[in-house]
């Protein structure tokens, strides 16, 4: 336990304080989000709720239904996106062990995923954008990769595919606008 990500990772030392400070982190999250789509805060919380529920990829076409720039709508989608990741990465620990059937899985899991090491990791990037960054961390645990590397890959696959579905969206829509 001498890695300085695990000691940030499990800094808060009981579930309730693991749960409320992914409860701050996605209050934060939130509120950028909200913040970067504020001249158009009922279509923003549109959108949040979109992504939050249905993943950044289809909020991102969303965005440009509502009329967003390809940058706003891209950053609020992604911003949205994170909201769930702190309280999920923070409580997936106290799932495992009280549920002793996960924990027999996650432990097959992680043999299985032990000889691919730290390059393993990196295949989450590209399936984010067709399983979600939900499932993308899930994968990530369940394997037993370190939770700052399964966050990034992610990140980097829902990233990229969020702009390019904005700005793909955005540009197809204004050919067709002529």
């Amino acid at each position: 336990m001498d890695e300085w990500w695990k000691r940030v990772y499990w800094a808060p030392a009981t579930f309730l304080g693991r749960l409320l400070y992914g409860f701050a982190a996605a209050a934060v999250l939130f509120a950028a989000a909200l913040y970067v789509g504020s001249h158009r805060p009922w279509a923003a919380l549109s959108l949040i709720g979109t992504s939050i529920v249905l993943e950044a990829q289809p909020a991102a076409v969303a965005s440009v239904a509502l009329g967003f720039h390809p940058l706003t709508g891209a950053v609020i989608s992604i911003l949205a996106n994170l909201i769930p990741i702190p309280v999920l990465m923070l409580s997936f620990h106290q799932i495992v062990s009280h549920w002793h059937w996960a924990k027999a899985k996650v432990q097959r899991v992680q043999k299985w995923a032990d000889k691919y090491g730290r390059y393993g990791v990196g295949i989450l990037a590209p399936l984010s954008p067709f399983l979600g960054a939900y499932v993308c961390i899930a994968i990530g645990f369940g394997t037993g990769w370190k939770p700052l590397r399964t966050l990034l890959s992610t990140l980097v696959g829902m990233v990229l595919s969020v702009f390019l579905i904005t700005y793909a969206g955005h540009w197809i829509a204004q050919v067709f606008s002529l």
